[in-house]
């Protein structure tokens, strides 16, 4: 009998990375030098977020553009009660077509309730995931699936299960609301991965399109990682020192060390795609020339 020729596995997706930036107090030198330094470091992906105490998203994603080369221009995440879709999809077509086909967009349900109350909104969980559907389901008629690649960010099963059936990027925060605390915490790897493998289940025939992609809260530089994940306690505290140094979601080592874990996450969870806060930028910018 001719034995049959074994199908070779798909090649792993390429690592991407990611910089949310912060606008706040920003004037435009200072934002084109921060964006033109994290091209230089080797970041994929320079991310602008929406707040309301922050420069409004879409002007400083064209300036983003204009200070840089090549690198994406994402949303991370835009807040789906601040915008609706037929406004929101005039300003994606306008940037899309002025920063030339750069634009990631990355959409949220937003979690500040100050913010809920200063547009008189009500901010239960069910109003916010309602708000977000729409918007996705408005962009999709509106857009007519020639928009940029669309992220959608979160961690409990509604947002998933949307992201999973309507995303080419879903985005894991790893942080669900805890009332214990008065704010989101941190989970474990274990619980993380459960999530990966509901977004798996509920995208069904393209879960192998979507590119996973994972929110990091720190990066801290240290030959001593047990020390130094006592200093990021706080974004999980009920969690051991030896289950803080297995979370995706924080970044304890040297550069080798983190980028060790990089790889391991990939295997492990499926995340190819890492986003870090300004904060880290210069620390996890070490780790990325290791990685390429």
């Amino acid at each position: 009998m001719t034995a049959v020729p074994a199908v070779p596995s798909p090649p792993p997706r390429p690592l991407r990375f990611g910089v949310v930036l912060i606008t706040e107090d920003c004037s435009g030198a200072e934002w084109t030098a921060k964006c033109r330094r994290a091209e230089t470091l080797g970041y994929d992906v320079i991310a602008v977020p929406d707040h309301l105490n922050l420069l409004s998203p879409f002007p400083t994603a064209v300036l983003a553009a204009e200070a840089t080369e090549k690198a994406v221009i994402g949303t991370y995440v835009l807040n789906a009660a601040f915008h609706h879709p037929v406004l929101l999809a005039r300003d994606v077509t306008t940037t899309g077509a002025l920063i030339g086909g750069r634009l990631e967009l990355g959409l949220g349900t937003g979690y500040v309730r100050s913010e809920f109350a200063a547009l008189g909104l009500s901010d239960d969980p069910a109003s916010r995931v309602r708000r977000l559907r729409r918007l996705v389901t408005g962009l999709d008629a509106l857009l007519e699936h020639k928009g940029p690649p669309l992220m959608i960010g979160g961690h409990g099963d509604r947002v998933l299960r949307l992201a999973a059936r309507r995303a080419e990027i879903v985005s894991f925060t790893g942080a669900p609301y805890r009332p214990e605390y008065g704010r989101t915490a941190l989970v474990g790897a274990d619980e993380l991965l459960r999530r990966v493998e509901f977004v798996r289940a509920e995208a069904g025939p393209r879960a192998p399109r979507i590119e996973l992609n994972v929110l990091s809260k720190a990066t801290v530089l240290t030959r001593d990682r047990r020390a130094g994940v006592e200093t990021v306690r706080r974004y999980a505290p009920d969690l051991t020192p030896e289950r803080l140094l297995e979370l995706p979601t924080l970044f304890v080592g040297t550069p080798a060390q983190i980028a060790e874990q990089v790889l391991r996450h990939r295997e492990t969870h499926g995340l190819t795609y890492f986003t870090v806060m300004e904060t880290a930028m210069e620390d996890f910018g070490a780790v990325i020339e290791l990685l390429r």
